[in-house]
């Protein structure tokens, strides 16, 4: 399976809310899971998705983890599949889909 990944950060005081209402808004593939931890001082929220891409005829999965802790906050991005056939060839379908959150978090301060 292919698969493209990125790691952002940004030190503001955004809300994981703020941010995951953002990504559902604009991600254009259906939720999966919304998975929401608190961790002492520190919050979690997992977020899934799943697109149909026409252009591959398959399936990309977009796997988001943001992370607060005190005016820190990170994403762990995982675009997946998209890719059919014997070579597993996603045509840009994975990262065009990581594409899609990095633009978004970008407007909230995050940067590699």
């Amino acid at each position: 399976m292919s698969g493209t990944t990125r790691t952002l950060q940004c030190y503001s005081e955004v809300t994981l809310s703020e941010v995951a209402a953002a990504l559902k808004s604009a991600i254009g593939g259906d939720l999966l899971l919304e998975d929401r931890q608190t961790l002492g001082e520190g919050e979690a929220l997992l977020l899934a998705f799943e697109r149909y891409y026409w252009r591959n005829g398959s399936y990309a999965s977009l796997t988001v983890m943001l992370t607060a802790w005190e005016d820190r906050r990170t994403a762990s991005i995982v675009g997946s599949g998209g890719g059919e056939g014997l070579f597993n060839i996603s045509l840009g379908a994975n990262a065009d889909f990581a594409a899609r959150a990095v633009e978004v978090l970008r407007k909230f301060g995050f940067r590699q």
